[in-house]
């Protein structure tokens, strides 16, 4: 069953022009993928060397809704769906390991395809206890926060999107710096693994978080720049005695967050600059019994203004999931998550829909081969809380709508 806990490695505006190059890189995967059994190992510095590990990926979606356009122009159907990347690793001497990959993505008007160095860090394990890793990372909070491009690894096309949104990955997924991580035995009591991280977040003015700001902002303002914030954290996972249980609990502290936007007046441009800190907290639960995986977890975030804290926000998310693998190339899943959004953080809401959103999800995964996977996915939804375009959705009502998403993605 393919699922995070089983894998013993980790992670390892021209739509038509993204859209013609995704379209090339998935047919030139899918060659290499029916071309070859594994992955391509390189001896690029001599036979004496260590291999150098390559993999890639591609990934195309379809989405189409009713009622609303969600990550996207989905209301007529949408391709703005696609992932794209490409890693290598190996392992110069023992107990150290260095690893890289590039990505690009575009889920409706986030990424546009703009390359990201997605990590490149270099990695020394002392021992089972403590090890090490630094320059850029990917950052530990949940299940599924540091792999989220691995499609491979979970039955579902989107993930529950009250707290792993699809259009925030410049901001949540990775940071420069270094973190400390490790396993600690507890006898009878199962083990105890941890990460601890610091550095800082380089948001991409094509990434979520710059969307969520321009949708806030009033039309006459333009988002100019985003600082490089600072950010603390770490991630805790209690490995029961019993197998396949595990529970764990992340924390996050984003201590100054800016950005500059400005107005266009008659006298000239007026800037204006917004500073808050962040802090998040998540807590998991999985169980992983025969050919069952139960995943639950939940999601607090408080955004508070230093200049103006009428303006203060907290964000609350959570979802219980479940899926069952019937053989090799079959496997189902459902899943249910609430998020809200609290205080008067969000200038934009329009309606009480605005405060919340409540999805139900039905997914099958079929995989065609070892190599290549497709997933068709229904879902109901009852708010608009995560809409976040105000221009795709002028309107908002507290009704509910539907929604159909499909991807394949190919790897080698």
């Amino acid at each position: 069953m393919f699922t995070p806990s089983h894998l013993k490695m980790r992670k390892t505006r021209h739509r038509n022009k993204g859209l013609f190059g995704s379209a090339l890189l998935l047919a030139a995967i899918a060659a290499i993928s029916i071309g070859q059994s594994r992955a391509a190992d390189w001896q690029l510095f001599g036979p004496n060397a260590p291999d150098i590990e390559f993999h890639g990926f591609a990934s195309q979606g379809f989405l189409d809704s009713t009622g609303y356009n969600y990550l996207g122009a989905s209301k007529n159907g949408s391709l703005a769906y696609t992932e794209l990347g490409l890693n290598a690793s190996f392992n110069p001497f023992p107990r150290t390991r260095i690893a890289l990959q590039g990505i690009a993505y575009d889920v409706g008007d986030a990424g546009k395809y703009d390359p990201i160095l997605d990590y490149a860090m270099a990695e020394y394990t002392f021992n089972d206890y403590i090890g090490i890793r630094g320059g850029r990372i990917q950052r530990p909070q949940g299940i599924y926060n540091d792999i989220q491009d691995l499609d491979l690894g979970r039955t579902f096309v989107l993930l529950p999107q009250a707290v792993y949104d699809a259009r925030w990955r410049d901001f949540y997924e990775s940071l420069d710096g270094a973190d400390l991580f490790g396993t600690i035995p507890l006898g009878a009591c199962g083990s105890l693994t941890y990460e601890i991280y610091g550095g800082v977040i380089r948001p991409s003015m094509d990434g979520g978080v710059a969307l969520e700001i321009r949708n806030e902002l009033p039309p006459s303002a333009h988002l100019d720049e985003l600082n490089t914030p600072k950010v603390i954290g770490g991630q805790f996972w209690w490995n029961a005695p019993l197998d396949g249980l595990r529970l764990g609990a992340a924390g996050v502290y984003i201590p100054s967050f800016t950005f500059t936007n400005s107005f266009e007046t008659p006298f000239g441009p007026i800037r204006s600059v917004t500073k808050s800190s962040v802090v998040g907290q998540q807590y998991s639960a999985e169980y992983l019994w025969k050919a069952w995986t139960f995943q639950s977890e939940g999601c607090f975030l408080a955004n508070t203004s230093r200049l103006a804290p009428s303006t203060n926000e907290y964000d609350l998310g959570w979802y219980a999931s479940a899926a069952y693998r019937f053989n090799k190339w079959l496997e189902t899943g459902a899943y249910y998550d609430e998020y809200y959004i609290q205080g008067a953080g969000k200038a934009t809401l329009t309606s009480h829909s605005d405060t919340f959103q409540k999805d139900a999800a039905v997914a099958v995964r079929f995989d065609v081969t070892n190599r290549w996977i497709f997933k068709v996915e229904g879902h109901y939804i009852h708010g608009t809380a995560l809409l976040e375009d105000n221009a795709l959705n002028p309107e908002r009502r507290d009704n509910g709508w539907w929604m159909i998403a499909l991807k394949s993605t190919i790897s080698f």
